[in-house]
């Protein structure tokens, strides 16, 4: 076998290197702990491009019988496309890598390196087809925190170790230097995360390489890349367990088909970057990705509406967030985002002022530092089932900093006015900008979606209304009003009965988005033949009430008519719902 040299190492053809991965992996894993198990097994990955196993269609076929469990840690990659993008779910076991692929539902309220253990049917392709994210199908076995606590490993210097590598069909292709890489990352994006972050955060660490890794520019085999650009730094006297976060960067693979894909937090990350430059906005989403941040999206509800019950999620539809549109600049994380990472309502971080009054309050521009609230926290809802609370974020941009370009946008409102992002608690996937001028366009590239001085924001269901007081270029005002309004929700547990059965009918009561505890529910049931039946309830304190109807073996065939009230804040509040008798 003939040999070949990798920038100054000679090494005895491919299996030098292999060997040289192997042995990383099994030092690192001897360490023990969460991080080098996930460092170990990473390195049997390998990434395709085609369609998305993480969700399958629940009427699918695909499904032997039988239930299997399996434990170990979880891994969870994202990989960006541009205007779409996917994500891959792993469990490294003991004896492997097991792919995971859910009916619906994959879970956002956890991390990569996160202990759990699943439950799901054993599939021919040898991944494991769980039900869903939830706690039926997923168990985390991890020590648990506090949903308001900040994702770990998010504050201070971020030891992040760059690796150069071209391919074995093209080795003297080398688009930009080392010099540029080490500028990219620890000159801009590094100054990115410090001003993100209120000076709390950046990026340290090398670029080493290039490296040629005997891998084919015809594939995309990032396994191969992350093992065999490790294999090379370390034999060129890299000690690579002084790094958190890995880069692979390389020349543009269109085998690939992304501009960048990284784990979703972990310790170490891993992140790959592909193109013949390195895009600044791609580093810091990709590196957001690796600090636990999942996509900023925009709730596009139509031209009428801002939020309603006909809405969809633009995936990357926040363009005034870098974990949103792709774009030459990289504007500031959310407040949804940076409370999630600390940077904003924990510690010696910048505050958020949490409403619960009426009143008009002030927040100071968002992108300056020192003392005083950054933005507004104020309930939307909460569910009845979880406890899960979603908040309405409110911060107030200027065109400072990284978010210079705003002043260059000829459609911008974001000077003149505030914008308002929805994010519920211990689900990093939830982050939605609203659109407060929805008759323009809404996604690339018009940037509009502010609450503009004198324009009002109403929440009928949260007996909510926001308005934009008055805006300057250090601080913005913003008067809340709740009313006192009350909502009533009536579902039967299934749509149709036969005779004798039991009807569960179920209200939920809520106030300004959070449940009524102790309302008296009066319960009407008109069956198919007129006769009326009546009954009483009292919600708990999730804002719940079950009443419960026998039917008789003899009640006729038909659409039975349900009918509910309770009085919530001194006003009678009903609903209706309807079941079939068979």
């Amino acid at each position: 076998m003939g040999a070949r040299r990798v920038r100054g190492l000679l090494v005895e053809g491919s299996g030098a290197l292999r060997a040289e991965a192997e042995r990383i992996g099994m030092a690192v894993r001897s360490r023990g702990g969460r991080s080098a198990f996930v460092f170990f097994f990473s390195l049997t990955l390998i990434l395709g491009v085609a369609g998305p196993p993480e969700a399958v269609s629940s009427g699918s076929s695909y499904a032997p019988p039988g239930q299997v469990e399996a434990e170990g840690h979880l891994v969870i990659i994202h990989q960006d496309f541009g205007r779409k993008g996917r994500y891959l779910y792993f469990l490294d076991t003991p004896s492997g890598r097991l792919s995971l692929r859910f009916v619906k539902n994959p879970p956002t309220h956890l991390l990569t390196g996160a202990g759990i253990r699943v439950r799901g049917s054993q599939q021919p392709d040898g991944s494991l087809l769980l039900a869903s994210g939830g706690h039926n199908s997923v168990t985390n076995t991890s020590s648990t925190t506090s949903s308001t606590a900040p994702l770990p490993n998010t504050f201070g210097a971020q030891s992040t170790l760059v690796i150069l590598v071209n391919f074995q069909d093209d080795p003297t292709n080398e688009p930009y230097t080392v010099a540029d890489a080490q500028s990219a990352v620890f000159g801009t994006a590094s100054s990115f995360f410090f001003e993100n972050s209120y000076q709390q955060t950046w990026l340290t660490g090398a670029v080493t390489g290039w490296y040629t890794i005997p891998v084919s520019s015809t594939t995309c085999d990032t396994s191969s890349i992350e093992s065999y650009a490790q294999a090379a730094a370390a034999s060129a006297g890299v000690r690579l367990s002084a790094y958190t976060h890995y880069v692979y960067a390389f020349p543009q693979n269109n085998n690939c088909g992304w501009a960048g894909s990284s784990y979703i937090g972990g310790s170490p990350s891993q992140s790959w970057i592909s193109g013949d430059s390195l895009d600044v906005h791609t580093i810091d989403h990709e590196l957001g990705h690796a600090l636990g941040l999942w996509h900023s999206h925009l709730l596009d509800c139509g031209t009428t509406a801002t939020i309603g019950s006909n809405c969809t999620v633009e995936e990357y539809g926040d363009i005034l967030d870098t974990m949103g549109g792709v774009q030459p600049s990289s504007p500031h994380y959310n407040a949804f985002q940076k409370e999630r990472l600390g940077w904003l309502n924990y510690g010696a971080s910048p505050t958020i002022t949490t409403v619960q009054t009426s009143g008009t309050y002030t927040i100071n521009t968002y992108e300056l530092g020192g003392p005083g609230p950054k933005a507004l926290k104020i309930l939307k809802s909460t569910d009845p089932t979880t406890g899960a609370k979603t908040w309405y974020y409110v911060e107030s941009r200027q065109a400072l900093g990284f978010d210079a370009f705003i002043s260059n946008e000829s459609s911008q409102n974001e000077t003149n006015g505030v914008l308002v992002h929805i994010g519920t608690d211990n689900d990093g996937n939830t982050g939605d900008l609203l659109d407060m001028t929805p008759a323009t366009p809404s996604y690339y590239w018009w940037f509009d979606p502010s609450l503009a001085v004198g324009q009002s924001f109403e929440d009928p269901a949260a007996g909510l209304t926001l308005t934009t007081s008055w805006v300057t270029s250090t601080g913005a005002a913003v008067t809340v009003q709740f009313t006192a309004t009350g909502n009533l929700a009536v579902a039967t547990n299934q749509p149709s009965y036969r005779p004798g059965q039991t009807v569960s009918i179920m209200v939920t009561a809520t106030s300004a988005g959070s449940p009524v505890a102790k309302a008296a529910v009066s319960f009407t049931v008109t069956k198919a033949n007129g006769t009326v039946v009546t009954g009483t309830a009292t919600t708990g304190t999730n804002g719940t009430a079950v009443y419960k109807l026998g039917l008789k073996k003899n009640d006729p065939a038909g659409a039975d008519q349900v009918g509910a009230v309770a009085t919530i804040n001194g006003t009678s509040v009903r609903a209706a719902t309807s079941f079939t008798v068979q």
